[in-house]
């Protein structure tokens, strides 16, 4: 499966990284400091699917779930946030633009 990991922290991503290489399924086709960034990689590596966080600079995830399920090339790329915003606000405004998990 391949993956592009959105996040505006190296450390996040670094650990991400670790996690999928660990399992040994997924192949790492780009990652991306902002939702602008993850566009541009996501039109160019065609992922399965697309790990985010919500808080970024430039475009946040929010934004960014909504270009994605905009575009005819992309919209149907599962999409999952990762966050420490874990209130029920947060989740119902995410899957209202179409995150997957």
């Amino acid at each position: 499966m391949k993956v592009l990991i959105v996040d505006d922290e190296p450390p996040a991503r670094d650990r991400l990284r670790q996690l999928l290489d660990e399992s040994g399924e997924h192949e790492i086709v780009g990652e991306a400091g902002n939702g602008r960034e993850a566009l541009e990689v996501a039109a160019r590596t065609g992922p399965d699917v697309v790990l985010l966080d919500i808080e970024m600079p430039r475009m946040d995830g929010y934004e960014l779930t909504r270009h994605i399920r905009r575009s005819d090339r992309l919209k149907d790329i599962p999409l999952i946030m990762i966050t420490s915003r874990t209130g029920e606000k947060h989740r119902r405004y995410a899957m209202g633009l179409g995150r997957d998990r």
